[in-house]
């Protein structure tokens, strides 16, 4: 299938043509996953539970393979989020950043990693301030009838060794989006530009141009 488009639209003097813009768009989110002060660093990920309540979060985007078209995140597996990926692994991200002016919307199926050759590789390579995360002693959102950190006291003077913190490894996880929907939109005082992008198994299927 040809997704060549004559026409194209002009983002900081580079013109592009819906082929361009693809990659173009899966370059700033690798960007993001690689660059700490980077507008892509974080996304708001969007989850629906058993009673089709939706709820959204910011994690950090922490990898993305634009061979495959997957995107990865870490959550602890006790949490809300990781829950609602278990009885439907269908999972929304939202990218956006002021001042690059675009806005990437993405659509995937959510593959949940724990205790697997993956996330033991991420655990591993996961600092000891990052792991303080996954020390809680109760899962997250727990109710609780004072302030807390819900890790033991003494870990916000004294940072966990490998040895304490690997006992928390249980709790960590590592989740892969498989995406099947990008849409990307481009900010412009003189008119927006937006595209959509669809996949399956990782393979560009279609790609449009559409009204903003």
């Amino acid at each position: 299938m040809n997704f060549q488009s004559s026409d194209s639209i002009t983002i900081n003097a580079v013109k592009y043509d819906l082929q361009s813009l693809e990659a173009l768009a899966w370059k700033k989110l690798v960007n993001g996953s690689i660059k700490k002060k980077n507008g892509f660093r974080t996304m708001c990920v969007g989850t629906t539970n058993e009673n089709k309540d939706s709820s959204l979060r910011i994690v950090v985007n922490r990898k993305v393979d634009e061979i495959k078209k997957l995107i990865f995140f870490h959550t602890d597996n006790r949490s809300r989020k990781f829950y609602d990926l278990q009885n439907d692994n269908r999972i929304s991200l939202l990218f956006y950043d002021a001042r690059q002016k675009t806005q990437i919307v993405v659509k995937a199926h959510a593959t949940l990693h724990v205790n697997t050759e993956l996330s033991n590789e991420k655990w591993q390579a996961t600092s000891d301030q990052a792991r303080l995360g996954y020390m809680t002693i109760l899962p997250p959102n727990t109710k609780s009838i004072t302030t807390t950190l819900g890790y033991e006291e003494r870990f916000s003077e004294v940072k966990p060794t490998e040895a304490e913190s690997n006992l928390y490894e249980n709790n960590f996880a590592v989740i892969a989006c498989e995406v099947y929907d990008l849409e990307f939109l481009y900010l412009d005082y003189y008119g927006n530009r937006k595209a959509n992008f669809y996949y399956e198994n990782g393979a560009l299927t279609d790609c449009f141009w559409v009204v903003p």
